[in-house]
This record gives C-alpha cells, structure tokens and sequence, in this order.
C-alpha cells in the first residue's frame, strides 16, 4: 500500500505525483511483510528534491513515448516469449536450488600451488596429478595461462609465472616452460606502460615469485625499475601489517601468506590463525605454503576438498557463499526479475542473516576476515526485506583518521566497496548518524571519481561502473522510480563482467547471459502488458465522455504511467486499472466541487450518493445510490456522477471476488464520507479565509481522499484484508490521519518548492 500511497497525488492536476514515488519505494513482498513497521515510517523524511523537475519530466517522456511506440506483438510470438521466459525462471530457480559454497572461475595460480604438493606415496609424484594435468592443457596461444577470453598483464604474468615454477619443480612440459618464459620475458617490461589497477597482493605475490625463480635459474629480467618499483610497494605492505600482528590476528597479509619469505613466518602460530575448514584464509595457495611447511592434515583436507570439488583446478579463493549470494540477489532485483524468485531470495536472505556477524560480512561464511564491501551489499538487502539490523557495524570498518577502508592494511581504496556503503546509506533511519555520515563522505568520494575519471575498481573490471555511479547518483534512492532503474541497468549490467581476486576470475551465479536475457523479455512483456492496460483505460475514458477537453484536461495516462513506474508486475494489472480510474474520477470530483459555480447544486449531487435506493438495498454488491436525484443537474454534474457510479459498481464487483466477502459497504461508505468533505471545503472556501497555518493543513488532508483513491486498487492485489482491517477506514482513524497529514505536509511542501523554482525562472 505504501507504493499506492506514493503514487496517489498525480490526481491533484498542479502536482506532478512522479516525486512521490521514490519516498517510499517498495519492493511489494518486502513492506508487505515488514518485521518493524514502526520504522517505516522514518523513509518518510525527505529533503527538499533537487532537479525534481527534470526527473520528472525526463521520467514521463520516456515512458509515455514506450507506450504510443509499442506495437502489439502476434499470438505467436507471446507464445514462444513466454515459454522462453519459463524456461528461464525454471533453469535459475534450479541455480537457486544447487547454491552451495560458490561457483567461480579456475585460478591457473591458486592450481599450480596445488600441483607442488608431493605424494604421501611417493615424494618423486604430486599428491593431485589432475591439478599438473590441467596445467598442462591450459596454456593459452601465447605462452601465458590466466582467464582465457580477457587478457589482463597482472592475472597473466602471476598466473604464467606460477605455472613455470611448478613445471620446473616436476621437470615437465619442457615446451610448455619454454613458451611461459617467453610470455614473461616479453611482457614483464609492459608493466611500466601498465595503468588498470593491480591484482589483489601482486606487490607480494609477483617478486615472492621472482625470487624463486632467480634461485632455480631461469632466465628472466630480475633488475628492471618496474620490478625495483613493484618490490617498494611489497615492502611498504609490509611495513603497514608488522610481522608480529600478521602472527597474532586475521588480516589481509594471510591470505597472501605463500608471498611472505619462509625463514619470516612462525608457522606454529600460523596455525592457531587456521580456519574452522582447515584453510588459512580460505586460500587454497596460502593454505598450500602452509601445508608444505607444516604438514598439517586439516590443511591437506581443504585442498583435498577443493581439488575433488574442481575435480582438476582450484579457484582463488573458495568457499565464497555469502559473497555469491549477496550479488546474486541485488543482481536479480536490480534487473528487476526478482518477483519470479520470491521464495528463493526470502530463503536466501535468511541464510544471510543466520551468517550474519557483529563484525558483519565476510565472502564466505566461515572467513574470518570481513570486509565493508560484502558487509554493506548484505546489510542493505536485508534491510530493504524486513529483517532487523544495526549499522553501527560499519564502526568495525572506521581508520584512524574517521575515514573507511574495506579492509585494514589496504593500500589504496576501491570504487565498488564506497559504492555499496553509499547505497546502503541511502535507507538510513532516523537518529541513525553514521549512514547519515556516510552518506555525504562516500557521495562526495564518487563525485570525485567521477570527475577525475577514476572510476577503476580494484574489485572488478564492469562493463559501465562510471555509469552505474553516475545514475544513481542523479536518481537519488528516495527520489528513483523502479522501473527507470531497470531499465538503466539493463543497459550498464555486464553479464560477461570479471572480477579482480589474486587472478582474474568470474562469477557465473552473479554475471550470467540468463539474467540479461530474463530481464528483456520482462521488460518487453511488462511494456506490452502496460500499453494494453493504457488503452482499455482510455476507451473507458472517451466512451464516458471525457476525451472532451471542455470537460476536464485531466491526462488518464499520466495517472497510469505513476502507478505503472511504481508497481509495475504483470500479477497487478487489475489493481493498476482500478488505480487509475479511482483517481481519474477523484480527480474531477475535486475540481467539480472547486469550480462549480452552485453550492446547492453540489448539496444535491452529495444527497444522490447519501440516499439509498430501496431497490437496491436488497440487491448486494452494487451501487445504492440515487441516480434519478442528479437528473435535473447540470450534464457535466450528470456525467460525472453516472461515470462514478458505473465504475463503482465495476470495482465492487471485482473486489468482492478478489476478497470472498461483500466489501462494498466500506467502498460506499468512504464515497459518502468523501464527497461530505469536499462539501466543507467548498463550504469553508466560499465563507471563511484561512487564519492559522494548521487550518491551511486541515483543508489538505480532507481534501486528499486516501482511502477512496487507494482501498479499491488495494482491494485486488492478491491479499484478503481482515474485517479489524477495514473497519478501521472510519473517517479519522488514526492510520488515515496519519497519512493524510504526511501527504499534506509534502503536498503543500512541493508547492512552495515548485512556486520558487517559476519565480527563479521568471527572474532569470
């Protein structure tokens, strides 16, 4: 109902309801079952919307033009673009079904490490031959191994020095060798001409490495300054996580560990830092140093885990449960196809918030280490569906200097990681100060970005970052209409997108063809479903007369386009019609009562509705009103009561099917105490100025008609309402006041807003 709420105003003609929207944006299954209502009430402060007019209007002609541009599609081919559609949700319901601790991209790297463990049975055969094996068939053209389809220096040159190193060690693939050390002695120098950003701890993998392979001898440039400058950055690393603490807590070096020099690393205390899976940071390469220089039998278990889970490889990092889960469903909402995997997300989420921490996020549920990225990405989701959370976590994320960092020890700050937190704080409740902190540092920080053109993440490598920003950016959360959104992510959504760990690597249940491919198709059919809704609402509208602009300028699809942006699933399209021709007839109503020159007339007009006709008294389910009353009244007057009275009895019908039960009584009963205060306030205009600011307010709020605009669209959205529910639309009950009051305040707000943007406009 809170979306309705929003959308409600667009029947007032003078204000453009499109700004209303955003104040309480809803995903319908989240606030319908919203586990603390009393602070729903919060998303309701807004501050005074900045460029509201261009959004709106930028908004109204972008979907109006969908509408009139849409050709109707043949019964043949909404047939196949629904079973497509079917077979889409069916493959990634079956996604949902199998999530387990992740789906990620082979780490040529992370296999190598793998590949350099000795046989329990024979020292002179590697423990996992599967992992030399895969090495030896993923060699790429150029003598290099790393992500196939996306060449990136960093993930190759660690990836090719790796795989040479453990060639060399079995003293196999002689040719592979040749090949990788001709990659490496081509491209090392290339690091200089290098601007993306550094794979995670290259400083500290790439001359660990470097080193070894000057000890065993093999042939590559060791004393070029971009080396010299890569081994600075190592020792600089090292000097911000000392030894000592690398030793005593989890931190990010850890997961490095295979980088840091043998003789440094106390490995007996390395252990008790062990992960309850046996990993040491879930690293199967950091797990695998620490293996070989301990021979502890948890850590062999995880690699042993990780080789018969890849059966021949090994990621970088694994498992990374909450990770993929956390992306996977702000992915599916944002494309706006989440009401296909309701279920599904809702169990998903309570996975999420069984794994949550005082600490919050980490990528997976047994890591140690959490991060602000993965903390703020969860936070915000479970928020938006109702569960309870505290952001003072984000304290745990907080340097010495106030500001935040992803992860402590880091040496130089993402885009991604600030996004996710300015997100998060974008639903802030009130008194909540450090989203209201946050707020302003990360947004201030993403401006900056932007305009210096430093949009490169060190997390991932997408199709349209700097455009995500930049959108969301303009179209604050607040102020966002949700299908806008889609369609704009639709556009910047990469579902080829790769991701920055110690490699390059993918994540096939985040970035995936099917979810691109979902979303069009809905967008399609929703853009259908929505031009056929628009239409039958205008033959409704010019076959009752109104098509005439001497009878009123009121546009029935402005109306429509506001509750379409809002609450746009195909599942609503009744209770979207029904919307529409509420607010439609509320609309003229209003304006008859404002502008019609004779009181008395109007006294009649009210005394047809509040009059019961004997005959159908006894007939349930239709209108009682009086027609023959209105027939020595004006045609206009006569128009407008015949059109209200017809679509009364339309919408009690539908509601009484949709509800089980006669729900017309209350439909009548708020018509009758409606039209009485448009009386008053037509009264009260004719006789009496307003003295006190709160009257000003209290004429508002009568004239305002929530619940007669909202409970018939309310009535067929799929919920039966209890009777406690309905009995308490008495006029002034609490619940009405409430929103009344709020709803005026904005009206009134907006207004003077809007008076000073013409009076700026006119000065200029």
């Amino acid at each position: 109902m809170g979306s309705l709420t929003n959308c409600m105003l667009l029947s007032t003609s003078s204000i453009p309801c499109y700004f209303f929207n955003g104040l309480q944006r809803r995903t319908l299954t989240s606030f319908g079952n919203f586990r603390h209502p009393t602070s729903v009430k919060h998303f309701s402060i807004s501050a005074r919307p900045k460029g509201v007019r261009k959004i709106i209007t930028e908004a109204k002609q972008e979907m109006l033009k969908d509408y009139e541009a849409m050709q109707p599609n043949t019964s043949n081919q909404v047939g196949e673009q629904d079973e497509r559609i079917e077979t889409l949700v069916r493959e990634i319901k079956d996604m949902f079904l199998s999530l387990g601790d992740g789906e990620i991209s082979p780490s040529a790297y992370d296999t190598a490490w793998i590949a350099r463990i000795p046989s329990l049975n024979d020292p002179n055969k590697p423990q996992f031959p599967t992992t030399l094996q895969w090495i030896g068939r993923n060699q790429l053209n150029d003598g290099s191994w790393g992500e196939p389809s996306f060449f990136f220096l960093y993930d190759r040159l660690v990836c090719t020095l790796s795989c040479v190193l453990t060639l060399a060690l079995w003293k196999q693939g002689e040719e592979l060798i040749a090949n990788g050390l001709y990659f490496l002695q081509t491209h090392i120098q290339d690091l200089d001409k290098e601007k993306s950003i550094r794979t995670v701890g290259f400083e500290m993998i790439f001359p660990s490495m470097l080193n070894e392979a000057k000890i065993i001898g093999l042939n590559l440039p060791y004393d070029l300054p971009c080396i010299n400058r890569i081994i600075k950055l190592r020792e600089e690393k090292k000097s911000r996580i000392p030894m000592e603490v690398m030793h005593s807590v989890q931190t990010t070096l850890l997961h490095s560990l295979e980088a840091i020099e043998v003789e440094l690393v106390q490995w007996d205390r390395i252990l008790k830092l062990q992960s309850a899976n046996g990993s040491i940071s879930d690293s199967p390469s950091a797990t695998t140093a620490t293996y070989l220089n301990t021979h502890d039998n948890k850590c062999l278990e995880y690699l042993t885990y990780i080789v018969k889970r890849f059966e021949d490889h090994a990621p970088f990092l694994y498992p990374i449960d909450t990770y993929e889960r956390n992306w996977m469903i702000d992915t599916i909402q944002r494309l706006g196809i989440d009401h296909h995997f309701r279920k599904e997300i809702s169990n998903t989420l309570d996975f999420l918030y069984r794994n949550l921490r005082k600490d919050g996020f980490a990528w997976g549920r047994d890591a140690i280490v959490t991060d602000i990225d993965d903390t703020c990405m969860g936070l915000r989701l479970l928020r938006l569906h109702g569960y309870p959370i505290s952001p003072d976590v984000l304290e745990y994320f907080k340097d010495v200097d106030g500001t935040f960092l992803c992860y402590m020890g880091e040496t130089h700050k993402g885009v991604s990681d600030f996004f996710s937190l300015y997100r998060f704080s974008q639903i802030a409740f009130l008194g909540e100060k450090i989203l209201k902190q946050t707020k302003n540092f990360t947004e201030q920080h993403l401006i900056k970005s932007i305009k210096d053109n430093h949009v490169y993440d060190k997390w991932a490598i997408k199709k349209a970052l700097n455009k995500e920003i930049e959108w969301a950016l303009r179209n604050p959360w607040k102020m966002s209409l949700p299908r806008l959104d889609v369609k704009e992510y639709i556009r910047n959504y990469g579902d080829n997108d790769v991701w920055i760990g110690k490699t390059i690597y993918r994540m096939y249940n985040i970035n995936n063809s099917k979810y691109l491919e979902l979303a069009k198709l809905e967008c399609n059919k929703l853009q259908a479903i929505h031009t056929r809704e628009a239409k039958s609402i205008l033959l409704w509208w010019n076959s009752s007369g109104f098509d005439n602009p001497a009878v009123t300028q009121l546009n029935p699809k402005e109306i429509h386009f506001s509750i379409c942006a809002a609450i746009y699933e195909p599942e609503f399209s009744t209770s979207r019609i029904a919307y529409t021709k509420c607010n439609c007839i509320e609309s003229l109503l209003k304006d008859i009562f404002q502008s019609h020159q004779s009181f008395e007339e109007l006294k009649l007009f009210c005394q047809a509705i509040h009059e019961q006709n004997l005959y159908n008294v006894l007939i349930k389910h239709v209108c009682r009103w009086k027609p023959a009353m209105v027939q020595v009244l004006p045609s206009k007057l006569k128009q407008v009561f015949m059109v209200a009275y017809e679509t009364m009895n339309e919408h009690a019908i539908e509601a009484n099917n949709a509800q089980g039960k006669d729900v017309f009584p209350y439909l009548h009963d708020l018509r009758k105490q409606q039209v009485q205060q448009y009386l008053k306030i037509r009264e009260f205009k004719d006789t009496k100025q307003f003295e006190k600011f709160e009257e000003y307010v209290d004429q508002a709020k009568r004239g305002l008609a929530v619940a007669i605009r909202l409970l018939p669209a309310v009535f067929l959205m799929g919920d039966v309402l209890p009777d406690n529910a309905l009995k308490s639309l008495v006029y002034r009950s609490t619940i009405l006041e409430q929103l009344a009051s709020y709803i005026a305040l904005l009206y009134i707000h907006l207004l003077n807003y809007l008076l000073i943007v013409c009076l700026q406009e006119q000065s200029h």
